[in-house]
């Protein structure tokens, strides 16, 4: 059986742009939306901005995917930021299969975020949704206002806390 590492998987993975190129014209098309519904406070871009270690998300997922959409353009929206920080993105299918054995990750969702220091150690990950997502009992009665880009901010601290432990 064929095993990859980290750095194997980051460096076969292919940009946050080229994996957008691949989504049907309407796929696409949610992309620069979500994108422009992440406003962030000065004290984000603030934050963001300060972080002077490199970063990499090696991010399993698929464009289709409106979760891979909202929280992947946020971290689109980090390295324009901050140059410090790089993204590689794998299917699902090679996450699945090599990532989520190193994760040791059993119900592996989309998209899973792999934050990782310069060296492609493991900070931590995130997981398809922000942790205020995940304490709704039931998703369906916050979906809307999910997919509307109501729980961004969320998503922006989780990456954040975990940033913060490099």
């Amino acid at each position: 059986m064929i095993n990859m590492n980290i750095k194997e998987l980051f460096d076969i993975g292919c940009s946050f742009e080229s994996c957008v190129g691949d989504g049907t014209k309407s796929e696409r098309a949610r992309i620069p939306k979500n994108y422009s519904r992440i406003n962030l406070s000065d004290d984000f871009i603030k934050e963001i901005s300060s972080i002077d270690k490199e970063i990499n998300f090696l991010v399993s997922g698929e464009i289709w995917c409106p979760d891979f959409q909202i929280n992947i353009s946020i971290l689109k929206k980090f390295c324009d930021i901050n140059s410090n920080f790089n993204i590689s993105v794998i299917t699902m299918a090679r996450g699945k299969k090599f990532l989520s054995p190193i994760l040791d990750i059993k119900d592996f969702k989309g998209p899973t975020v792999a934050i990782l220091d310069k060296d492609f150690n493991i900070i931590d990950i995130f997981e398809e949704r922000p942790l205020k997502v995940k304490t709704f009992n039931n998703f369906e009665d916050i979906k809307l206002d999910y997919y509307k880009g109501k729980y961004i901010l969320d998503s922006v601290r989780d990456f954040l806390d975990i940033m913060k432990k490099v």
